[in-house]
């Protein structure tokens, strides 16, 4: 069985796209899927909920939540996609595993480094770092229909955002992802919810 491609939006802000992004690896690991990470601000999400200056926020705050983080990983992908890849898996644990603050140039540094990357190379791309594949990302995620992270989108336009409030242990990682796409093959199915999600269950 040939491996489906997902794109999978994330920001690195957020410990669902954390949890979500663990649990991916287990799957693609199996050989399952092959993972394709965008990018989705949850800054410029609120911001745009908030109805206020259509100026996409890269272009009027660069410095906002979570988009120093977005182009730490774009000079990191100028060495690769298995690089690219090692350095989002080690910015999001650095952030959401150990607590390290995930704009600090301090930590996008360790993320650089526990990937292997060439520091010098990526210090020299990250100078040069533009927001070009966030905005195109970002819009093509609006299109799509997307408002949260981690939010999966198979080949054939169907997607689904989730959240998972612990980590999913490897030996059911597959098992969860297969209740997913099993779900996915029926298209009357828009959407599942549960009390905890819709804030109804009573204490």
């Amino acid at each position: 069985m040939a491996a489906i491609e997902l794109d999978v939006y994330i920001d690195y802000l957020c410990p669902w796209a954390y949890r979500g992004a663990m649990w991916l690896e287990h799957v693609e690991g199996a050989g399952r899927i092959h993972p394709r990470w965008r990018m989705f601000s949850l800054s410029e999400n609120h911001r745009r909920r908030e109805g206020v200056d259509p100026t996409p926020v890269w272009e009027k705050q660069p410095t906002a939540k979570g988009l120093p983080a977005f182009r730490a990983a774009v000079a990191a992908h100028e060495q690769g996609e298995d690089a690219f890849n090692r350095f989002r898996i080690a910015l999001q644990k650095a952030r959401h595993a150990e607590g390290h603050q995930v704009d600090d140039p301090k930590t996008h540094r360790l993320a650089a480094e526990r990937a292997g990357l060439d520091l010098t190379r990526w210090e020299r791309d990250l100078q040069n770092a533009d927001f070009l594949t966030l905005a195109r990302d970002h819009t093509e995620a609006v299109r799509k229909g997307v408002f949260g992270v981690p939010t999966l989108v198979w080949p054939e336009g169907r997607s689904y955002y989730l959240k998972i409030n612990d980590l999913i242990p490897a030996d059911r990682a597959v098992a969860l992802y297969d209740a997913i796409e099993s779900i996915h093959r029926f298209a009357e199915v828009i959407e599942v919810k549960t009390p905890e999600s819709e804030g109804t269950l009573a204490a």
